[in-house]
């Protein structure tokens, strides 16, 4: 199931907060509401408002005699609604998706027509792993990571290696992605200055169009 801790970037709507009460309950009966107010993000009085809707709405079943030894358990209407919601949020969810990917077609279709197969990626941080779930979600090899950053270099992310400037001038790749926003010039710099070939910045402009573009 969904790890709602993972999706930090979108306000979450009283759909989605009864979405993830009820699924928490649903794995876990004895749960209380403060470990529910943390896992939602909201106050424990806004998780008893949602309660007692659930309650009076038939989702669930309170027992025990206080706070402290208090049992939720999910009714079969609580598990039709649990249903319903999820495969709501399934279906935003995919349309989000799509769009997204549309937006990424430009990029694709010209490694695609390039022929490139073999791609290492330069920036191992956010946009480094965007760019990387994009390319591999379209079976594009990368095959690296590269980074300036001593910390990082001989670790991994997304099970994907990371090497210093030096350690990729002999591998055998046909292009470089600069994933960067911020440092896309100084790591252009650093690239040429380690003989880096066939180096492409991806770019996202002011009005969302993404592109690739090659670093002169």
């Amino acid at each position: 199931m969904f790890d709602f801790e993972d999706y930090t970037f979108f306000n979450p709507s009283p759909n989605f907060r009864e979405l993830m009460i009820l699924q928490i309950i649903s794995q876990n009966e004895k749960v209380s509401q403060e470990m529910i107010a943390r896992s939602v993000g909201i106050v424990p009085s806004m998780v008893n408002r949602y309660l007692k809707d659930f309650e009076d709405k038939k989702y669930i079943i309170k027992t025990g005699g206080n706070r402290r030894n208090m049992n939720y358990e999910i009714t079969h209407d609580g598990k039709k609604r649990l249903q319903f919601l999820t495969v709501s949020f399934i279906n935003e969810v995919s349309k989000i998706y799509s769009e997204t990917k549309k937006s990424f077609n430009k990029v694709l279709n010209k490694i695609e027509d390039m022929g490139y197969k073999n791609i290492l990626l330069y920036g191992a941080g956010v946009v480094g792993g965007i760019v990387l779930k994009v390319l591999t979600g379209e079976n594009i090899n990368v095959i690296g990571f590269i980074d300036d950053s001593i910390s990082k270099q001989g670790d991994k992310i997304h099970g994907i290696n990371i090497y210093s400037p030096e350690e990729v001038k002999n591998m055998d790749y046909d292009m470089i992605i600069i994933a960067s926003f911020r440092h896309s010039e100084d790591i252009l710099k650093n690239a040429r200055e380690n003989e880096l070939s066939n180096i492409y910045i991806f770019n996202i402009d002011e009005t969302g169009n993404v592109s690739l573009e090659k670093g002169e």
